[in-house]
């Protein structure tokens, strides 16, 4: 980490990002490209981490009322500062959403035709401000070329003009459309630290969608026709994008890579890599030697960034994070941490039909079965690797818990970094208190199933007391730990019995 934001972290780590002065960016300037690799200060710039994409917007447990449908500054906090412990020094979030019927009142970045929420991006304002904080810096994909629901993409910003679907690539009303979006985004002023967006370091790349080479293949189109548009909206795209801000790196999403290396407008090659979804489609499972063929085809001509793999077994996650080690790729990025909810517990997705809930730091039992623990030390372990750097020691858990009643017993708001949790019983508040429990974790098996699917996700209960006696006032708090220590207690919580 850059010395003075490091002190900067330390000394204020509460403080508000809009009382940081502008010229505090120039220690930690935009990420610059020189042939097939990026630098930092004269630096070569080089990470691994994890993808987070409910940064900038939930899609799994989101409220009836969608109160909780942009994280709070408690979660993109939980989330950055995980990374930072993780010694990720970069994330992606996921495109931004738009706006489709289908999805009733859901509220989304693109929210109608020339027309942005303006509650959603200060959610990635904050995003991006708190990044100053812990040293991540983003790549942030436009639109996603699939329509799932809650996170719509190119078709359904093409229907916001009343157009078919795959007008999106070539009708010229929705292009300068499009152009439009860009032009907002790029020239938005952050709300929280005062700084354009074209203008921020914090961000690594902007990356022209997700996952553009799915297009066709999704619709049974034909890719003779499909890959040429899509990869002529691609270069026409980064082409005004370094118009309206040369300083950052453009990323491509898919399409004619060939055509991508050879363009002056695009910076950074993407791919991403699946064992799971490769087995489905009948393709290569060797996520190493993929990696190695695609950083061949970019050697010496532009950086490859692997801004998503997973879905494997561990071996495979291995030896691929060793590839991109080894053979120059400038980073990767597995797929995907999820934070903790501010009502107690973590956020949940389920990927694509596997037993993988998502992952979450530093690593529970609810993870077993898709090694959650043991890939998320391999990854610390090479995130400071890759950079030349020893790993450092483990740092206690912070911020104090808080906790809750449920309908059920008791939850509370995570601490990040905790590996268990434990809860103290009093019968006056100022003590003498008696340990209830311990070794209690937030992130437990069985809930993912139940939270994914539920309709009003209220929070879960974590912990039941078993025994009160009648008519009495009972007083607790709890505290988190991890191997170098624990966090202060909680508040306490008064609950009287029946």
């Amino acid at each position: 980490m850059n010395p003075s934001l490091s002190l900067f972290r330390k000394l204020i780590p509460c403080m508000l990002l809009s009382a940081l002065p502008l010229s505090a960016t120039e220690t930690w300037p935009v990420i610059e490209r020189r042939g097939d690799a990026l630098f930092e200060n004269g630096q070569i710039f080089r990470f691994i981490g994890l993808t987070a994409p409910n940064i900038q917007a939930h899609e799994s447990q989101i409220l009836p009322d969608f109160s909780n449908r942009f994280p709070d500054d408690y979660e993109t906090r939980d989330m950055l500062e995980s990374l930072h412990r993780l010694g990720a020094r970069a994330t992606r979030t996921f495109a931004l959403s738009v706006a489709c019927p289908e999805d009733g009142k859901m509220p989304a970045y693109i929210s109608g035709r020339r027309t942005y929420n303006e509650e959603a991006f200060r959610c990635l304002d904050l995003v991006i401000a708190r990044c100053h904080e812990y040293d991540v810096r983003l790549i942030i994909p436009f639109i996603a070329s699939q329509s799932f629901a809650k996170v719509r993409g190119v078709d359904d910003f093409g229907a916001l003009a009343g157009k078919p679907k795959g007008a999106f690539w070539y009708d010229e009303e929705v292009k300068a459309d499009f152009r439009h979006f860009l032009d907002f985004i790029l020239n938005r002023r952050n709300t929280v630290n005062g700084i354009l967006y074209k203008d921020d370091p914090a961000i690594l790349a902007w990356q022209l969608g997700n996952e553009f080479g799915s297009y066709y293949g999704d619709r049974g189109l034909d890719p003779k026709v499909w890959i040429p548009r899509i990869t002529s909206w691609s270069i026409e795209m980064a082409a005004y994008i370094k118009k309206v801000d040369p300083h950052h790196l453009v990323m491509e999403a898919g399409g004619d890579r060939a055509a991508f290396i050879a363009s002056p407008y695009l910076d950074v090659m993407s791919t991403h890599l699946y064992e799971y979804w490769n087995k489905q489609a009948g393709l290569p499972t060797d996520l190493a030697g993929l990696a190695r063929s695609d950083r061949a085809e970019c050697r010496g001509k532009k950086p490859l960034i692997i801004d998503e793999f997973g879905l494997a077994s561990f071996e495979n996650n291995k030896a691929l994070i060793e590839a991109i080690r080894d053979d120059g790729v400038v980073g990767g990025l597995l797929w995907s941490l999820r934070c903790h909810r501010r009502d107690g517990g973590f956020m949940v997705h389920n990927e694509g039909g596997t037993t993988i809930n998502s992952y979450h730091f530093p690593g529970f039992g609810a993870g077993h079965d898709y090694d959650e623990t043991p890939l998320l030390d391999l990854v610390r372990a090479e995130a400071f690797a890759i950079r030349g750097l020893p790993v450092p020691a483990v740092e206690s858990p912070s911020p104090a818990p808080v906790l809750f009643l449920t309908k059920g017993g008791f939850t509370w708001r995570g601490s990040t970094g905790a590996s268990y949790y434990a809860i103290e019983r009093a019968t006056r508040s100022q003590g003498p208190w008696e340990l209830r429990a311990t070794g209690l974790q937030d992130s437990v098996v069985g809930l993912a199933k139940e939270l994914e699917e539920s309709s009003d996700p209220a929070p879960v209960t974590l912990w039941k007391d078993t025994y009160r006696e009648p008519r009495t006032t009972y007083y607790y708090r709890i505290r988190g730990f991890n191997t170098a220590g624990a966090t202060d207690y909680s508040s306490v919580l008064a609950v009287p019995s029946p």
